[in-house]
């Protein structure tokens, strides 16, 4: 009698073992947001070198000064600094304008496009020393100047922002813009004016579909 119990209770055990749902069962997978586009300055990356990352153009449109690349703790980020030591032979700029443009997007395969960044600041103490982040549908690698840009409302850094404290940007919605597309980080400066000697850092920039 006693060995048929046990058969039966070995028999119920086997039966739940087959038929029950398995933990990961009850586990939902989280909605896939497909990554459209992400750059965080990491491939080839040189420290304190003129950046040079595929695809980007780094321009100075007023100037000397380009963004450059720069390595911190292992991190690999994009930094436009206006700052110019004086010294014999060392000829400051006094006006700094400095783009860096992303490749070209295409925001025709999804419906609601979403681009965030993270930034930061130091040494600026002025907004006249200003970091800007915009969107064109019509520049062509040589109109800069006359590219229809249009500003991107974005989170950045303020003057009273820690230094080298990176601050997420917010999600910038994008899901107006058809067609091909270009970012572009754009920053003013000096090279000659203390007060408009500061700089900028970019990371971990990505557009992706929002679901």
């Amino acid at each position: 009698m006693k060995a048929n119990k046990l058969f039966l209770l070995l028999s119920m055990v086997s039966l739940i073992s087959l038929t029950g749902c398995s933990p990961e069962d009850d586990i939902q997978n989280p909605n896939f947001t497909p990554l459209l586009f992400a750059e965080d300055f990491s491939v080839g990356a040189v420290d304190n070198t003129i950046l040079n990352t595929i695809g980007w153009t780094n321009v100075a449109e007023v100037g000397t000064m380009k963004w450059k690349e720069q390595i911190f703790s292992g991190n690999a980020y994009a930094e436009f600094s206006s700052f110019q030591p004086a010294g014999p032979g060392v000829v400051q700029d006094p006006i700094h304008i400095g783009w860096l443009i992303s490749p070209t997007i295409n925001f025709d395969a999804n419906p609601t496009e979403i681009l965030t960044f993270k930034a930061s600041q130091s040494f600026v103490t002025s907004s006249s020393n200003s970091l800007e982040v915009l969107i064109a549908t019509n520049y062509n690698g040589s109109n800069l100047a006359t590219a229809n840009w249009q500003t991107l409302n974005a989170t950045l850094p303020t003057t009273s922002s820690a230094y080298f404290a990176f601050i997420p940007s917010g999600e910038i919605d994008l899901s107006t813009f058809t067609g091909n597309a270009t970012i572009a980080f754009k920053v003013k400066g000096s090279g000659s004016n203390t007060s408009l000697d500061g700089s900028y850092q970019i990371d971990n920039i990505k557009i992706y579909n929002k679901q």
